[in-house]
């Protein structure tokens, strides 16, 4: 919903959102540590969308989401992530460089995983990368 917030700019997005965001933060905090990593990802979505000239910080959340979910075994969110932080780079910080590094590292990850059409969704989007 995030990601849909910042290429439309539609505030219903946002909405369903913080309301997701909302529900993950109170399951974490009834100590459900299933749902830290997905709040590690909405943390840095949410940051990339209101913290656009505290570029280190939201680069900070990004790492600490794929960090979290590599620690907890999810190869696929922790591509999920890289793969939003790279359009977060690319689109929002103009780093053509590190915004490579991690696609490719996603792409890595979701070869790993099997999730091949993801691949091929990659190569052909950002194929200018």
């Amino acid at each position: 919903a995030m990601a849909r917030t910042n290429k439309t700019k539609k505030r219903q997005y946002m909405s369903q959102a913080k309301h997701i965001h909302k529900g993950l933060t109170n399951s974490l905090n009834n100590k459900n540590p299933n749902v830290l990593h997905y709040v590690s990802l909405l943390d840095a979505e949410k940051a990339a969308l209101t913290q656009k000239k505290n570029q280190e910080d939201v680069r900070k959340l990004y790492f600490a989401a794929i960090t979290m979910s590599r620690r907890v075994g999810c190869a696929h969110d922790a591509a999920l992530v890289q793969e939003r932080f790279a359009d977060y780079l690319l689109n929002s910080v103009g780093d053509f460089q590190e915004a490579k590094h991690h696609l490719e590292g996603a792409i890595k990850r979701y070869t790993g995983w099997g999730a091949m059409g993801i691949v091929e969704h990659l190569h052909n989007k950002y194929e200018d990368v």
